[in-house]
């Protein structure tokens, strides 16, 4: 919290934001840098953590200066893959084949399970799978793994393929994947996904229907609806799509939606919002939990504002929970 303090309260514009993160992930780095040289693994593992996420919230959002977004996005990868052995428990970088590109990704397994089941963990529209180790420790505790994906138009699989509309090859090529491993139980896997990962992951359950259960926090309803793309929002929509223009955007992204497929998910489903969500209102997330056929499960936090990022000790115990109980 200090550290957030101390690089956004003196910032005056938006135009500062990157600067400022940047300086705070070399002042972590640099830590990190000290004391792997005097042998103090673990302490250069914390420090490369805290690089690594500063790095991330550099670029957030920093979709107009390609070569800068591109300087922080190396930054956050490497840093990260040097606090990955020292995560607690630690993580495996893995790659999981897709067509023609292996999609990357980060496997934690809890201590003392031989065979955990495993969750799926999906990001948001400016997300990327080194964000999501403090959600991670929900499930791990809870005795389950956790594989946390960059599905297409996300973090480093951006680079190779965009955002699609059948995002849920991404869910297929992870099961394929865990059950090709004798150390994960591929047979019961779960997915969970914020903000528009709480659209993918549904999306997922829509059309995978080996997924055992599917939670989908602070999520859309439709990729397709003209309100998301305005003002701040469209540069960062056209970043994910791989596109240059509205029109563009609204051809590559039509299909994009819940209406009409959310009726396929068959797995108990679990959708958390919140009620002081001003980027994504209840009744967007609640059309999802309407229309689908299986056993489902709505919580709208009144206090909550997007993914009930201001109350975490509620939906994320809520969500690592229910994945517990479907999962086995």
């Amino acid at each position: 919290m200090n550290d957030y303090h101390w690089t956004v309260d003196r910032l005056e514009a938006w135009e500062h934001w990157y600067d400022a993160w940047m300086a705070l992930g070399r002042k972590h780095e640099d830590l990190a840098g000290e004391a792997a040289q005097a042998g103090r693994q673990v302490t250069a593992g914390e420090a490369s953590y805290r690089a690594a996420i500063a790095y991330h919230f550099a670029v957030f959002c920093w979709v107009h200066d390609r070569e800068a977004y591109d300087a922080g996005h190396r930054k956050r990868i490497a840093c990260y893959a040097r606090a990955l052995p020292y995560l607690d428990p630690p993580g495996e970088r893995v790659e999981v084949p897709l067509e023609d590109i292996r999609i990357p990704g980060y496997l934690r397994k809890p201590r003392g399970v031989a065979r955990p089941a495993v969750v799926l963990l999906l990001s948001g529209l400016d997300s990327a799978k080194e964000e999501h180790a403090t959600f991670e420790i929900f499930f791990l505790r809870r005795g389950i793994a956790t594989l946390t994906l960059d599905g297409p138009g996300q973090g480093e699989t951006w680079y190779q393929m965009k955002m699609r509309v059948d995002f849920e090859v991404t869910a297929s090529a992870a099961i394929d994947y865990l059950l090709a491993r004798e150390d994960v139980d591929g047979a019961r896997v779960g997915i969970c996904g914020v903000s528009l990962g709480g659209y993918l992951a549904p999306r997922c359950a829509a059309f995978e229907p080996r997924l055992r259960a599917v939670a989908s926090c602070g999520g859309l309803h439709s990729l397709e609806e003209r309100r998301l793309h305005e003002g701040l929002h469209l540069a960062r929509w056209l970043h994910i799509w791989g596109a240059s223009t509205d029109d563009e955007l609204r051809e590559k992204s039509r299909g994009a939606t819940l209406a009409g497929a959310a009726r396929n998910i068959a797995a108990p489903l679990l959708v958390v919002h919140g009620q002081q969500d001003t980027l994504i209102p209840p009744e967007d997330a609640y059309r999802t939990y309407e229309q689908a056929r299986g056993p489902k499960r709505w919580v709208c936090y009144p206090e909550g504002n997007h993914v009930c990022n201001n109350i975490i000790y509620k939906y994320r115990p809520l969500v690592a929970d229910f994945m517990a109980e479907h999962l086995g």
